[in-house]
């Protein structure tokens, strides 16, 4: 669509279409999904998703029960884990194995750190830069 006029940030197009009333109907629905919530309920069990099906809550019957049974399974687990792993957590090479892992990972976390700071550094002049020259084309 060819451009019709352009005055104070607003730019029309043929047809009479004014982008700045769309980018106002763009942020009312975005306004909107952000308090839409799907809910479902089955057998007692209420399900709560957002618009984009990240699930916010459930709701069953006995909630604290859920709970307990889930904290007694993970204690019951953990002895059972512990038993299974003795014998490979006892081996020396393990042992060593994880001083070397821990080692390493401190300084690749370090270096990792290092490498971001570096690109947001780059993305900072490369903008810094675009803003001077006014967003032109180079």
């Amino acid at each position: 669509m060819p451009v019709t006029a352009r005055e104070e940030g607003r730019v029309t197009v043929a047809g009479g279409d004014d982008f700045e009333e769309l980018g106002l109907k763009v942020r009312r629905a975005q306004s909107s999904l952000q308090q839409v919530r799907g809910v479902g309920t089955v057998d007692g069990i209420r399900v709560v998703v957002d618009a984009e099906n990240r699930l916010l809550s459930v709701t069953a019957p006995d909630e604290d029960a859920i709970l307990a049974a889930y904290r007694a399974a993970v204690d019951d687990l953990r002895p059972k884990v512990e038993e299974a792993m003795r014998e490979v957590r006892s081996d020396p090479r393990v042992g060593a194995m994880s001083a070397f892992i821990e080692a390493n990972s401190a300084r690749l976390d370090a270096e990792r750190a290092r490498g971001m700071e570096a690109a947001e550094q780059d993305d900072d002049a490369y903008y810094e830069e675009r803003y001077r020259r006014g967003w032109r084309d180079r």
